[in-house]
């Protein structure tokens, strides 16, 4: 009796030292300027993003508009910044005006007045990307205590002396998915309408999304700048859109400076989602970026300059387990028929019969329009199928 009451103590005890933790942010702290951007060796128009950060609670970032600024080489020549929505400001990069070993800077005027600038970072080559390779592969997920099977992507790192050793990678996958029904009959409250032929154009669509991984690879203390089956990226297969028609992953290889690489990798190791209860404390990610005006507030980011490989693969349909996202709606005549349908929902459209009427089954919009929720019925030029 005495020891049950010895492991029931203890048990209390632990329990009593595990509580939530809810940081104490003052307000300075959750106003800070991020700079999110790099200048590369690719020619065209390339973008910068400045915001605010903001509380943990919140989702999204509060953009800074009505910045002047550009981007400095270090013989002086300037590429302007163009504000092209909220927060988001472009320049021009002629190929003829990058050079590797050259160093590039950013420098910012805020509306409030402040200066903000970068230490200059210096443009380093970057081995040619690899094609990435996939295998079928198993991973173990906590939340359902079970190995999930899918798409491991790995990529090879095939570099030399005169590249960088230190690569930061960009995912960006597309896939395409299709709507279930086409859009024949529909009813707007004024009565029923009849499109010939039927409309298909928003029966197929292909969504592009960045993959959200931060990926980092030094080979500074290997014996070659060379680097055998990187991991990239798994798809699983279950409950899983992606890699049920067809799938594309394009890899965006940077070589960048071995500061960049150090911001990044500290972000990596900050945003790694295995960690535990009992892990250590987020590492400080200081970035490359001054408020001149005022240098006691700190800003976000690291503006770097980094030449870019690319490559791209496609994947054929996959035999994935996916779910089930139209579910028709039988409307009852009894209740008022096609008036049971809301109004916000016109157009309403409904099944087509055999016969090529209509049957008074209302088709909720994301059985007729792929668009709904993501994606665009417009087919990307690269797309092979």
């Amino acid at each position: 009796m005495l020891r049950k009451a010895t492991f029931f103590l203890l048990f209390l005890l632990l329990s009593g030292c595990i509580k939530q933790y809810i940081p104490i942010i003052e307000s300075n702290e959750v106003s800070k300027i991020l700079i999110s951007g790099r200048i590369t060796d690719q020619e065209g128009f390339q973008y910068i993003k400045i915001s605010k950060s903001i509380p943990i609670d919140e989702e999204d970032n509060v953009m800074v508009t009505n910045c002047r600024g550009s981007i400095w080489d270090e013989n002086g020549k300037e590429f302007p910044l163009e504000e092209i929505a909220p927060g988001k400001y472009r320049f021009f990069v002629n190929k003829e005006d990058i050079q590797i070993g050259r160093s590039y800077f950013i420098q910012i005027f805020t509306p409030d007045g402040e200066e903000l600038i970068s230490e200059p970072d210096i443009m380093t080559a970057v081995a040619p990307a690899n094609y990435p390779t996939y295998h079928i592969d198993s991973i173990y997920n906590s939340i359902y205590n079970t190995y999930a099977k899918g798409l491991q992507f790995n990529v090879d790192i095939s570099g030399d002396e005169t590249s960088s050793k230190f690569y930061l990678f960009e995912l960006y996958a597309t896939y395409e998915h299709h709507a279930k029904y086409p859009r024949e009959w529909y009813y707007d409250g004024w009565g029923l309408h009849h499109i010939s032929p039927p409309d298909s154009s928003l029966m197929y669509c292909w969504t592009t999304e960045r993959i959200p991984e931060v990926l980092t690879l030094s080979t500074e203390n290997l014996t070659a700048n060379q680097y055998k089956n990187f991991g990239l990226h798994f798809v699983t297969f279950y409950i899983n859109e992606r890699l049920s028609i067809g799938y594309s992953l394009l890899l965006r290889q940077f070589g960048v400076s071995k500061e960049a690489f150090i911001y990044w990798e500290s972000m990596r190791l900050n945003n790694n989602g295995t960690a535990s209860l009992y892990n250590k404390q987020p590492i400080d990610t200081k970035g490359n970026i001054t408020n001149l005006t005022h240098p006691e507030k700190e800003v976000l980011g690291f503006f770097s300059a980094s030449a870019v490989s690319e490559s791209r693969i496609f994947v054929d349909a996959q035999a994935t387990k996916t779910y089930e996202q139209c579910f028709p709606e039988p409307l009852d005549g009894r209740l008022g028929g096609l008036n049971q349908i809301n109004s916000s929902n016109w157009p309403a459209f409904l099944m087509t019969s055999p016969d090529g009427t209509y049957e008074m089954i209302y088709l909720p919009e994301l059985c007729v329009n792929c668009a709904t929720y993501h994606g665009s019925p417009i087919k990307p030029e690269f797309w092979p199928y």
